[in-house]
């Protein structure tokens, strides 16, 4: 069996379930048992308690762990899974859906932030071809009045 282990900003998958839920900070306080500001705190954290995390998972109606660690299928193990009366590819899917879609929404936030950053960078640049022009249309009748003084 193999097993890939992932690196998971485990703050943001949950603030993103907290959103998709449409929970708002408060909302999701009161499903922990914990105030407002403890919410935020814990959606900026990159780790966190394994007991709090299965407190999470259970309001969130998500499981978190699986974040964490995606286990590659054999054959054996799709059989013994189905025997026993599951859905081994649904379970499984399940789990790699949902990591994928959490890195891709990290992802999108990430260029979201840097594109804003670019935009703010193109209107500051505006700004200073704006004043260079200024400097030059001055810097061009400063011209002319010298011409017209040596004349």
């Amino acid at each position: 069996m193999e097993i890939e282990l992932k690196q998971v900003h485990i703050g943001q998958a949950i603030d993103v379930r907290r959103k998709e839920l449409g929970l708002t900070k408060t909302e999701f306080g009161k499903r922990i048992d914990v105030p407002q500001q403890h919410v935020n705190r814990i959606l900026e954290r990159e780790t966190i308690e394994t007991s709090r995390l299965v407190k999470i998972s259970n309001a969130l109606d998500f499981n978190f762990f699986a974040l964490y660690c995606q286990i590659k299928p054999s054959i054996s193990g799709v059989l013994a899974a189905i025997s026993l009366g599951g859905n081994a590819n649904n379970q499984i899917g399940d789990a790699a859906l949902a990591a994928q879609v959490i890195e891709t929404q990290h992802s999108i936030e990430t260029y979201k932030a840097a594109n804003e950053a670019l935009k703010e960078q193109i209107e500051l640049l505006k700004e200073q071809i704006s004043r260079l022009d200024e400097n030059l249309k001055d810097k061009s009748a400063i011209i002319e009045l010298l011409k017209e003084r040596r004349q």
